[in-house]
């Protein structure tokens, strides 16, 4: 159905309807601009996940660009989860739409050919299907990350130095689904928002009265740390875990080491030894 615009009459029955049904059949409802341009509007509108109620503004989506020949449709979708619009390019010339992505609602359909200029409503077909049947299914981000067998050498003496987490290549123990674990920079940084479960462990040769610690950071600031003092001369192992919010986007997470030795030191790089571990709980 070709999209429409609800103008209410200056009857006060019509606008008392008018502001009773609204909530229910308003919600990002597309339509061309005041004035059409290559963009098109959407109603405000709301989503529900679990006991979360997200509350949407009003929307600008595009602008669109016309093909140079033929025509296409493209799709508007709304993310399920905080309602952000979005546009998905089709392809020239196909009557069939783009596929809806992975965590996405479908809003509308846009039609343009080589002569748009202005996207009317004509053009727009209202799809919105904002509610779904299916089972709704959590993207897994579960990693366990090492230092692939290979001591982490020239640890300086009080101060905090990163450690160089990657993932092993199998076979390990090593896993990275979701490929949060970035081995190049060695942190851990999902793009999944939810709470995540961490768990790190380091291990070290020290000597008596010297301390091994081990700090896990969100974004540079201390979410867990342990500490143990050496009672005689040997390996020591310190674990801490702990349970923070990452928001799928610029949240990292790092490990660091930190030791009052008098001199260099090696973190221990058997997997058994000193490891990552993160997982989203919700």
């Amino acid at each position: 159905m070709a999209a429409q615009t609800f103008n209410p009459t200056d009857l006060s029955q019509s606008a008392a309807n008018w502001a009773v049904a609204q909530r229910i059949v308003g919600p990002f409802a597309p339509h061309a601009q005041v004035s059409p341009d290559l963009t098109i509007a959407l109603d405000p509108g709301y989503l529900l996940n679990g006991i979360t109620l997200t509350e949407v503004k009003a929307q600008v989506v595009g602008p669109f660009v016309p093909p140079t020949s033929g025509f296409r449709i493209d799709r508007v979708v709304v993310d399920r989860l905080t309602g952000t619009a979005s546009a998905v390019t089709g392809t020239p010339n196909s009557l069939q739409p783009p596929a809806i992505p992975t965590g996405m609602l479908p809003v509308a359909r846009v039609f343009s050919d080589e002569k748009t200029q202005a996207i009317e409503n004509r053009a727009i077909i209202d799809e919105r299907a904002l509610f779904d049947t299916a089972t709704a299914t959590s993207t897994p981000v579960i990693c366990r990350a090492s230092l692939a067998g290979i001591d982490q050498t020239g640890v300086a003496p009080n101060t905090s130095t990163l450690v160089n987490l990657v993932i092993q290549p199998s076979p390990s123990e090593d896993i990275n689904i979701g490929n949060a674990l970035n081995p190049t920079n060695h942190r851990f940084q999902p793009s999944v928002a939810g709470y995540y479960a961490l768990h790190g462990q380091i291990a070290m040769l020290m000597t008596t009265g010297s301390f091994l610690q081990l700090n896990i950071n969100k974004n540079g600031l201390g979410a867990t740390m342990a500490l143990v003092i050496a009672t005689t001369n040997g390996h020591y192992y310190v674990p801490a875990s702990t349970v923070v919010y990452m928001n799928g986007t610029s949240d990292y997470v790092e490990m660091l080491a930190h030791h009052s030795k008098s001199s260099t030191s090696a973190i221990a790089g058997q997997q058994f030894a000193t490891h990552f571990t993160a997982h989203r709980i919700g």
